[in-house]
């Protein structure tokens, strides 16, 4: 049972790691113009090298590329909703 326990721990604070990251993204975009264009292209960059990485299990590039997808679509609906430039 403990084992669970440290996995569900362990769980929640990845989600809450990604939240911040989330809201640290959201407010590094509406600094300036070009923020949000180039955080994009920084995690597009981070999200090539994980696909190409020999050394993550499968299953450890899913989680990991779900995370980037999220942190680029967060870029996106700010930029959006800010009235700038989504690319």
């Amino acid at each position: 049972m403990k084992r669970n326990d440290d996995i569900e721990v362990l769980s929640g604070q990845l989600v809450a790691q990604n939240m911040v990251l989330q809201i640290l993204l959201g407010q590094s975009v509406l600094m300036t113009a070009d923020a949000g264009a180039e955080l994009r292209g920084s995690v597009e960059a981070g999200f090539a090298a994980i696909k190409g990485n020999p050394n993550m299990t499968d299953r450890e590039k899913f989680g990991c590329e779900k995370t980037l997808e999220d942190a680029i679509d967060t870029i996106d609906r700010i930029r959006a909703l800010a009235g700038l430039d989504t690319r």
